[in-house]
């Protein structure tokens, strides 16, 4: 099973997005964070821990940008980051796909697509 880490900020979001993973997608999100400094901290102390890391860009605290480039310097090839986002315009998509993420959902209207993306990820083999 994928083990999904979760950033985001709204506590409602992270739940709904939490039982869809695991409903949809059959993905086990095993931790949130709602700042990219708390993110960061976690991706340090477990850099083997998770497969695929779920990053809102605008949080509490941070930005989940911020969060992304550091995994694309410290993440195994294995590893998958995506940006799941409202209002993801072709700017942020840009900068996003920069910082190198793997794929950018819009959370109001390709809720399916990212449903099915983690799915595949359960499908493809890791490490």
């Amino acid at each position: 099973m994928t083990r999904i880490y979760l950033i985001e900020d709204n506590p409602l979001i992270a739940d709904t997005l939490t039982d869809g993973l695991q409903h949809f997608s059959e993905c086990d999100v095993i931790g949130t964070a709602t700042t990219s400094g708390d993110a960061i901290d976690w991706f340090k102390d477990n850099p083997e821990g998770w497969d695929a890391a779920v990053i809102d860009i605008f949080l509490a605290e941070g930005n989940g940008l911020t969060v992304a480039q550091y995994l694309q310097e410290h993440k195994a090839p294995a590893q998958r980051t995506v940006v799941l986002m409202n209002y993801a315009t072709s700017e942020v998509r840009e900068g996003a796909l920069s910082a190198g993420v793997d794929a950018v959902f819009d959370k109001s209207l390709q809720l399916e697509a990212f449903y099915e993306f983690c799915r595949q990820l359960n499908i493809s083999p890791r490490r």
